[in-house]
């Protein structure tokens, strides 16, 4: 049997107001964060969610 890769709406609509969050707080002219532990939050909580939306279905 194939193992299907799910896709979860719910993660992917979550995932991308977190995402632009994330790129508002990352400055890009020294790269890095401008609060540092407010950007290591958004990308671990963007990461998550970019991984539970692909995650595969379980049988």
């Amino acid at each position: 049997m194939k193992n299907k890769i799910g896709f979860n709406l719910v993660f992917a609509i979550l995932a991308f107001p977190i995402g632009l969050a994330l790129l508002k707080e990352f400055d890009f002219n020294t790269y890095t964060f401008k609060k540092t532990a407010l950007g290591i939050l958004y990308l671990v909580t963007f990461i998550l969610c970019v991984f539970l939306t692909f995650k595969k279905k379980s049988q």
